[in-house]
């Protein structure tokens, strides 16, 4: 009888095996890649993809792992679609809301090093951009640890045909910043996006400066830069002073130590599995219509990690809402059919990993 080294040991030697098919494989995605860039060809062919699925779950004798087969395909031809945009450098730009030194951009940075990133004066303009392909990827803050919900993203993912695909938490550090050679006692007035007033609001509390609401925090520090006025000063990260060549004046200013916003990355890319998907979802305005939906995502065994609530905007006093629940978007197909019966609409909106 094998003992569990002898089990690891023959693992080994499939996952060696695995290994060399895998690189085999993706020269061979190359060479597939040059040949539709040579032809015009889109990297994305559905029919083909159905068809390899469909033939190599034939190959498989076991029938319980058939479903396992199935995922294992889905995502090796995920992999594959990435390393031909890569290769081609299809819609590599990822587009953000601000300017450099924003959290945004400092998000995007920490997500996509090797992107410049492409700005946007709005969040909409991000979504638009990403829905009509010319970003591939958006990112955009969802909310604030401290100061809560930014309800016009989840307003523009009901709108836009656009998925989450990842999530990321930033430490926000806000600090009071200004001109060369200026001093907190010069400062008369201070801009910044409102965001960044409300998270630092104890510091401000009493000091009798004007608040001047500003685009973002960057975009203060941009202004303030270029005005060279010692009586202004911003709001904003120490990436920020750097980029702009001003001093921190004061540092650490956010009225709870624990200050992250949650940032999501958007795409048009199909759902992936992941540990974590989301949905909007609207029920009829009757009571215990929402205690069922609630009741149902119970009975399937989904861990409800996240709702909110956000106003329909053309009929008064009706809601829709954002769930987040644990598991897995692929394993969840007789939860969504329930949920579908039972609202009056139903949108998945992202599915990733925590």
């Amino acid at each position: 009888m094998k003992d569990l080294e002898d089990w690891r040991r023959e693992i080994d030697r499939v996952d060696g095996e695995i290994a060399k098919l895998f690189e085999e494989r993706m020269h061979i995605v190359e060479g597939i890649a040059r040949y539709k860039q040579a032809n015009g060809m889109q990297v994305l062919d559905s029919a083909r993809e159905d068809a390899v699925i469909s033939k190599n779950l034939g190959r498989i004798e076991d029938q319980g792992l058939k479903e396992y087969y199935r995922q294992f395909l889905v995502e090796m031809m995920n992999i594959s679609k990435e390393y031909q945009k890569a290769i081609l450098n299809i819609g590599e730009d990822v587009a953000y809301q601000g300017v450099r030194g924003a959290f945004s951009y400092i998000a995007m940075k920490r997500l996509f090093k090797d992107s410049p990133g492409k700005p946007y004066a709005t969040f909409e303009e991000v979504f638009s951009a990403v829905s009509s392909g010319e970003a591939r990827y958006g990112v955009v803050p969802v909310e604030n640890s401290y100061t809560g919900e930014i309800g016009e993203v989840f307003d523009l993912l009901k709108r836009y045909d656009c998925r989450i695909v990842k999530t990321y938490n930033l430490k926000i550090d806000q600090n009071l910043i200004g001109v060369k050679g200026s001093r907190i006692e010069d400062i008369r007035e201070v801009y910044s996006h409102p965001q960044g007033f409300l998270q630092s609001e104890k510091f401000l509390k009493g000091r009798g400066w004007k608040q001047v609401d500003y685009g973002n925090t960057a975009a203060s520090a941009k202004y303030i830069s270029e005005v060279g006025d010692v009586n202004k000063g911003a709001i904003g990260s120490v990436e920020t002073a750097r980029l702009y060549d001003l001093e921190v004046l004061a540092e650490n200013i956010n009225t709870t130590d624990n200050n992250y916003t949650k940032f999501i990355v958007i795409s048009r890319e199909e759902l992936r599995p992941g540990s974590v998907f989301s949905l909007l979802i609207t029920t009829e305005h009757r009571m215990g219509e929402l205690a069922r939906i609630i009741k149902s995502i119970e009975r399937y065994g989904y861990n409800m990690l996240n709702i909110k609530s956000r106003p329909i905007k053309d009929i008064p006093w009706e809601y829709y809402f954002y769930i987040e629940l644990e598991g897995d978007v692929v394993k969840a197909g007789d939860l969504l059919r329930e949920l579908e019966e039972n609202s009056k609409y139903l949108k998945v909106v992202g599915s990733y990993s925590r």
